[in-house]
Formats: C-alpha cells, sequence, structure tokens
C-alpha cells in the first residue's frame, strides 16, 4: 500500500469524527451564546427590581408587588433591547 493510498484512507475513516466535532462545537457555541443573553435578561431582571421597589415604596404600595411587577418589566426591556441589538448587527 503507498502512502498516498494510507492517507485517504485513514482520512476517509476519521472524516466523520471531525464533522461530529464540528457539530458538537457548533452547538456548544450556540448554547453558550443564548445563556449569554439569558444572563443579560437577568441584569435587567434585577435592575427593574430596584426600580419596581423603590416606585412601590414611594406610591404606597406592596413591595411584593413592586419586586414582581419591576423583574417583569426590566425582564421585557432586557429582551426587547437584546432583539434590537440583533436587528441591528444583521442589518
Amino acid at each position: 500500500m503507498e502512502k498516498t493510498q494510507a492517507d485517504a484512507i485513514a482520512r476517509a475513516m476519521l472524516e466523520p469524527r471531525t464533522e461530529a466535532r464540528e457539530d458538537i462545537r457548533r452547538r456548544r457555541a450556540a448554547q453558550a451564546q443564548w445563556l449569554h443573553r439569558k444572563r443579560q435578561v437577568a441584569w435587567f431582571a434585577l435592575a427593574g427590581t430596584g426600580v419596581g421597589a423603590v416606585a412601590a415604596y414611594w406610591l404606597d404600595q406592596q413591595l411584593g408587588g413592586g419586586l414582581v411587577y419591576g423583574a417583569l418589566a426590566g425582564a421585557a426591556m432586557g429582551w426587547g433591547v437584546l432583539w434590537l441589538r440583533g436587528r441591528s448587527r444583521t442589518s
């Protein structure tokens, strides 16, 4: 068997593994990007919680409601900001 034939056989045997590794790498990169986005939204929700607590105090409302509604508003704003950032990057 010549060296070129041996190389061709080795490449043919290893190629599916490299494709699988590349697929796994792409999937992990997508998961890491999704986790990063969720963490960014969590920071917006945390800031919204603080704003909601202050608003509830000033408006003489229940603190728990202010915390929850502030977190929901912050999370919605975070997803909106990420959506707008994604639109500006693709354009």
